[in-house]
């Protein structure tokens, strides 16, 4: 079930909520925002441009282009439609000023339809922008095997049923979770959420949510990295029979923690950032060299006991029935993703989602073009009033060398001259 098609709230974590008492209880939180704002840029609208505000001006430029016809037949049509226009603004009463005046908007006339053919097809660069900013996002999230954008369940059953594309290794928490010197974590969000919060954790409780446990949770033999076990503890939690549907049920439990809190959203930047800050809280404690995200609230343990060391997905060392029950080798560790001069880390679905924000920057300055050619058709229909507008006096003068002396000449333009749109545009150019 698509995330996208639900309204998401970010979610604080509270020492009050049930979720809280489990060592990587903020951190799941942090994963249903990310996964949550993911979704949001997945699924969000597509530009669309306003071709009907363009049309508008075209056909005041039209009036004016056939109350000049010299053509009777035409005009008789035209006369009774615009007879109070005709009132207030006379056309040129001069035959070869009328003419000249229809020549002129005529040829302003095809370079405004022009104009509009133009921002139809920049329109659609930009949804191009957009729909590659959204892969990069479904990328991220998914794999590298995702080449469109999912636009139904079915579409996102077939890319749910790539695991070997979505995990590091679909066979092996130790090789998906950065526990392997020459395999790096970080390939997909779902990858990371699943190291985090399932792992494989043989007669483990679930690090992340009382619902989520590990596939081997319960001392089951059947279970096996990229599926989970769900349910509350009362009711002995169930195997998950595909990854496909433990996903889901993981989406499912991020809704109804979302739904109880009612926060702004913070940006996806943000919401990396704040992931990165949460790096090594996990290992605080104990383990400084590794940098481990998960067990930000975990209790200290003895040496050896109840410390979070690796993450390789197994069974740990912390035989009490509490919250934190042999889980502490559930976690992602991303030591080996980390640039040795700067700190910084290479997470690949990080990088994935940043570079959503680079495109979505790229599409907007294609947009700025439809924008100028709607100021342009509003200097056009400027234009073609000044056409309109001449009479004998001025009629050897050519449209294509006016300059905004003609356009400020107050006692040659009607007092419906659209001065504000006209001085919107110069303000653009200059």
């Amino acid at each position: 079930m698509l995330l996208g098609k639900f309204a998401l709230l970010p979610l604080v974590v509270s020492m009050g909520m049930a979720s809280s008492r489990h060592p990587s209880a903020a951190e799941f939180n942090l994963f249903c925002r990310i996964l949550g704002k993911a979704n949001d840029m997945i699924y969000g609208s597509n530009y669309v441009y306003n071709e009907d505000a363009d049309r508008a001006i075209m056909r005041e430029i039209e009036v004016l282009y056939n109350i000049t016809t010299g053509n009777m037949n035409n005009f008789g049509k035209m006369l009774w439609k615009t007879k109070d226009f005709l009132t207030d603004y006379p056309p040129p009463t001069d035959p070869k000023n009328r003419e000249e005046a229809h020549r002129e908007i005529g040829k302003l006339i095809k370079d405004g339809e022009k104009k509009i053919e133009e921002n139809k097809k920049i329109a659609e660069e930009v949804n191009q922008k957009i729909e590659e900013a959204k892969l990069s996002v479904a990328k991220g999230l998914y794999g590298e095997h995702v080449t469109v954008v999912p636009k139904d369940d079915k579409n996102l059953a077939e890319i749910l049923n790539n695991t070997g594309s979505t995990f590091e290794d679909n066979k092996s928490a130790a090789d998906s979770c950065g526990n392997v010197s020459t395999k790096p974590a970080g390939k997909t969000l779902i990858n990371d959420l699943f190291c985090v919060c399932a792992g494989v954790g043989d007669n483990a409780e679930g690090p992340c949510h009382p619902k989520i446990w590990p596939p081997k949770s319960w001392k089951d033999k059947n279970g096996k990295w990229t599926l989970i076990k769900f349910g509350l503890s009362k009711d002995k939690p169930q195997l998950i029979q595909s990854f496909n549907e433990s996903f889901q049920k993981i989406e499912h439990v991020c809704r109804e923690e979302m739904i109880k809190r009612n926060v702004k959203p913070k940006n996806m930047d943000a919401l990396l950032r704040e992931y990165l800050w949460m790096i090594e809280m996990g290992d605080k404690k104990t383990k400084k060299e590794k940098k481990i995200f998960g067990h930000s609230e975990r209790n200290k343990g003895g040496k050896g006991k109840n410390q979070v060391e690796k993450c390789d997905g197994s069974q740990g060392s912390w035989d009490y029935d509490d919250p934190e029950k042999n889980n502490n080798n559930i976690c992602v560790d991303y030591t080996k993703n980390q640039n040795k001069n700067d700190k910084t880390y290479n997470i690949t679905w990080h990088e994935k989602f940043r570079n959503y924000t680079e495109i979505m920057r790229e599409a907007k300055k294609i947009e700025e073009r439809i924008l100028e050619n709607h100021a342009a058709l509003l200097l056009l229909k400027s234009q073609a009033w000044v056409a309109y507008s001449r009479e004998k006096d001025d009629e050897t003068s050519n449209l294509d060398d006016m300059n905004m002396s003609h356009l400020f000449d107050g006692t040659k333009i009607p007092f419906s001259f659209p001065f504000l749109f006209l001085f919107t545009f110069l303000f653009m150019i200059l």
